[in-house]
């Protein structure tokens, strides 16, 4: 079974928006893209952020649960974590593990 960690992330208070993505972007995203196990890693910006309550939502696909609780407690996802702590908020920021389950829909 595939999984993936989906993260709702809220930037600090004395972060603009746009210092967030830009941040996340040039700073954070390559870490996150050297993280061992890592199958897939996308990130998309809500188009209201302030409406969403978010700045960003990314998604990181792991092969199964195992190799996801080794890609973050591996020296890199430590190194990720603290990385996080420079821009975003994390008492707000939420870390959802989901297994990856996709429904078909038929279009008339």
């Amino acid at each position: 079974m595939t999984c993936k960690m989906v993260i709702l992330a809220t930037r600090t208070d004395d972060t603009s928006h746009e210092e967030c993505i830009e941040y996340m972007h040039e700073e954070h995203a390559p870490l996150v893209n050297a993280l061992p196990n890592l199958r897939r890693y996308n990130s998309s910006v809500p188009l209201d952020p302030e409406a969403a309550g978010y700045d960003y939502v990314a998604q990181l696909w792991f092969d199964d649960p195992g190799a996801m609780n080794e890609a973050f407690e591996s020296e890199k996802g430590q190194a990720v974590q603290a990385d996080a702590t420079n821009f975003l908020d994390m008492d707000e920021t939420l870390m959802i593990p989901a297994a990856d389950e996709t429904t078909h829909f038929e279009s008339e």
